[in-house]
């Protein structure tokens, strides 16, 4: 059946002598755009096989750590879901070292996205620094993990919380934030906002959520898991607001 279809060919482009100028420029660009499409399918699956590279390495770690066990339940159904491997880095940045130093050697640069306070810009410029036995620049300073913890248990208040973890946590939002942002896969991209108007953003929640008590148990703050719930869902709205504002490449 396919195969007869090629007796047609000549009738229906109207031959090589009978063929308009008009049919090969339209030829010419459904070519061209095919082309596009599998330039930016390549470059899509590239950025996704760098953020699954990424969360393997995180992943090794933290699930050969007895610490994080109460986590890893909440890692397994994103997997299901779809959920892009750097979005797990990102929820991990707030509580997993390496997690963290990922995200300031590898997923900033992209600078003029309009997605950070330019002000902190300048602040970051002056922190390249040369890593001891690296043959490429660390860009930006590490995060310190380092948090001393309550000698008694303390009720979580965004009002009076300690500045110390108020800056950690800020940090693990513009950790998010710049993660999703630079250099973008399209495809990926589309991906998340998808699961933020599904029924799949529940267990996004579940595992920020998670991660946010668990570190604020750290410092023997404890904070509901309602309250958790609540902080993420905002997160998650301003991540949705920053994907949208994305200049992503179009074919």
């Amino acid at each position: 059946m396919w195969l007869d279809g090629l007796d047609n060919l000549d009738g229906d482009e109207g031959g090589a002598e009978g063929g308009t100028e008009q049919q090969s420029e339209a030829a010419k660009a459904k070519a061209s755009k095919a082309i596009a499409w599998i330039q930016r399918t390549r470059k899509d699956e590239k950025k996704a096989q760098r953020d699954d590279d990424y969360l393997h390495l995180c992943l090794r770690e933290i699930i050969s750590s007895e610490k994080y066990d109460i986590l890893i339940p909440y890692i397994f159904p994103l997997f299901d879901e779809g959920v892009p491997s750097h979005i797990i880095i990102g929820a991990f940045s707030l509580v997993h070292q390496h997690a963290s130093d990922i995200i300031r050697d590898h997923y900033i640069g992209n600078m003029n996205n309009g997605l950070i306070n330019p002000q902190s810009i300048e602040e970051k410029s002056s922190h390249i620094t040369l890593t001891e036995n690296s043959s490429h620049p660390q860009k930006y300073s590490h995060r310190t993990f380092i948090l001393p913890a309550f000698s008694t248990p303390v009720e979580f208040d965004d009002e009076t919380i300690d500045p110390a973890i108020r800056k950690r946590i800020n940090e693990w939002i513009e950790d998010i934030f710049t993660i999703v942002s630079f250099d973008p896969s399209v495809v990926m991209t589309e991906r998340f906002l998808h699961v933020l108007t599904g029924k799949e953003k529940k267990d996004v929640v579940k595992l920020l959520s998670g991660v946010l008590i668990f570190f604020l148990l750290r410092v023997n703050v404890h904070i509901s898991a309602d309250k958790a719930s609540l902080y993420t869902e905002f997160i998650l709205k301003e991540v949705e607001k920053k994907l949208k504002e994305l200049k992503l490449e179009k074919i």
